[in-house]
């Protein structure tokens, strides 16, 4: 579909359906203030990222105690794992035609409502199989439900916030991993963890109610698809909202809307629109970017214990290690929000990954008779990889595609990526087990960044400060 215009000289309705069409509402939702309506709409997406965290952070830790109870083999728990990786993975293809096709609020929806019925069912698993099947649902879940709210958060904040706004999204959703130790350290020993399933249900059932109550339809959604009179009601009233906080709107004429019409080229898509052309540099960079991503933080999160035992810490030691470490998630993540609209996205991602690829491998070798370079390379480990993955997530997950295919963009990239979740403890493993240990696990990390950082500085999209369509314009009108 093609957005068009109806404007006839002195006609004010045609002037009103201007107003209302696709290019009017986004050039109209570009232009308003930060309001407590986009507060809303933050808190309300950061809490389903915040349970994709708290559910990646668990499943480990629940693993383990499933194997001290013979509940579980080894094997059992490599499978155990990897079938929540799998879940990831489908939820994310299943996510743009779910969030594209129905939209964004019920997308969340559905998808968030998912994993909170599977955590109570979780919860009364009768066996292991049951309980792995269990994981696979709970990860198609938050598969679908974390591009889906990502990406509908872009397309509510103006140009100036959006990174801010998406970094704040990591923050929140970070938070979850802190949480998440607490659960393994307090909850996890004394109540089982049939709780920290019921626990993860309660949790995400707070967020479907509020999402189901609170969230708002995306306008550039209900615009795309041609339902101009909802999308409009809905930009209508967060201009009222801001009026009322006492913020100065800049009014959008009838001549921009005309002039971004004629340079712009609303249509849907098919989804090989994805695999051509320009579209197909950016769509393989997105996948690129989060399967590093998600090896790096996989290996953060999950293994940093592990590397600390076959360093020779002791296991009291490796955990007091890690968690001291892992306090550089929020501060690099919280860090991000102060700067993250004024440095180029591509150069807070290629500088980070330079720092990874040199902390990472100097931590592995700190030797074991200082604990305190342990924890001090470790902690400016953790800050440069979450400050890259949210910047990826928060960048790549959204912002590149157009609004018609968006979440459908950012589902495949985040499906793909996944498969670094899949695949990395295999080489972890065998690396772990090799005379080369956890420096070459951090070898392999660093040639990975390397390479990404030389692949976006060739094939990367800056994006800072410009609207979603002046981002989108090129891969949509070089047809």
């Amino acid at each position: 579909m093609v957005c068009k215009s109806m404007r006839k000289e002195g006609d004010s309705m045609a002037s009103d359906a201007l107003q209302s069409s696709y290019y009017g509402i986004a050039a109209r939702m570009d232009r308003i203030p930060i309001t407590g309506f986009h507060r809303k709409i933050l808190w309300l997406l950061g809490g389903v990222t915040f349970c994709d965290s708290v559910d990646m952070a668990v499943g480990g830790p629940i693993g383990m105690v499933l194997q001290a109870e013979n509940w579980m083999t080894l094997e059992q728990f490599a499978f155990f794992n990897s079938i929540t990786m799998v879940g990831y993975l489908v939820g994310g293809l299943m996510a743009g035609a779910i969030s594209d096709g129905i939209g964004r609020r019920k997308a969340v929806l559905i998808c968030s409502t998912i994993f909170t019925v599977f955590c109570f069912i979780a919860a009364g698993s009768p066996d292991a199989g049951f309980l792995t099947a269990c994981r696979f649902f709970m990860g198609l879940g938050l598969g679908a439900a974390f591009p889906a709210g990502y990406s509908a958060l872009t397309e509510y904040t103006p140009p100036t916030k959006r990174g801010k706004y998406q970094s704040y999204v990591g923050l929140i959703a970070n938070v979850g991993t802190l949480v998440a130790s607490v659960m393994n350290l307090l909850v996890l020993p004394v109540a089982g963890w049939r709780m920290v399933f019921v626990i993860c249900g309660i949790v995400g059932a707070i967020v479907v109610i509020l999402c189901f109550f609170f969230l708002t339809e995306s306008p550039r959604w209900l615009a795309m698809k041609g339902r101009d009179a909802q999308a409009n009601k809905i930009v209508t009233h967060i201009e009222e909202v801001a009026v009322k906080d006492g913020k100065k709107l800049t009014p959008v004429t009838d001549e921009e809307i005309i002039q971004l019409e004629k340079e712009g080229n609303v249509r849907q898509l098919p989804w090989s629109f994805l695999f051509k052309n320009k579209m197909l540099i950016r769509t393989v960079t997105a996948m690129l970017l989060c399967f590093v991503m998600n090896v790096m933080v996989y290996t953060v999160i999950s293994w940093t214990p592990t590397l600390l035992k076959a360093n020779g810490f002791d296991v009291n030691l490796s955990t007091m290690l890690t968690v001291v470490m892992q306090l550089g998630i929020p501060v690099g993540v919280g860090a991000l929000t102060f700067y993250v609209d004024k440095v180029n996205r591509k150069t807070i991602l290629c500088t980070t990954y330079v720092l990874i690829a040199i902390l990472g491998p100097l931590w592995a070798m700190v030797p074991t008779d200082n604990p305190a370079m342990v924890m001090f390379v470790g902690f400016l480990l953790c800050v440069c990889t979450f400050t890259n993955s949210v910047t990826t997530a928060s960048v790549y997950l959204s912002e590149p595609f157009p609004t018609a295919c968006r979440i459908r963009g950012a589902g495949v990239a985040n499906a793909f990526g996944r498969l670094g979740g899949i695949f990395s403890p295999m080489w972890i493993a065998a690396l772990i087990a090799s005379p080369i240990g956890a420096v070459g696990v951090y070898a392999i990390n660093s040639v990975l960044v390397v390479f990404m950082a030389i692949w976006l500085a060739i094939f990367g999209v800056e994006t800072r400060g410009k609207t979603l369509e002046e981002i989108t314009k090129p891969v949509l009108t070089e047809e």
